[in-house]
């Protein structure tokens, strides 16, 4: 599958994570999707076409 460039003027996704889960971020336990907060409609977007991908990629190994 061809990846493809998620275009984001800055480059940055808009996310409120509580200070909990982003140390099971760093600590790379497992999260569970309600846990992570998009901002707005196009940082969620962004968000789930990584999370898609992601999916995708580890499969492919």
């Amino acid at each position: 599958m061809a990846s493809k460039q998620i275009s984001n003027e800055d480059g940055f996704v808009s996310l409120n994570v509580r200070a909990s889960v982003l140390q099971k971020m760093l600590n790379g336990e497992v999260l569970h999707m309600t846990d992570i907060h998009c901002t707005c409609a196009h940082s969620k977007r962004t968000l789930q076409k990584l999370l898609l991908r992601a999916v995708v990629d580890s499969s492919d190994r």
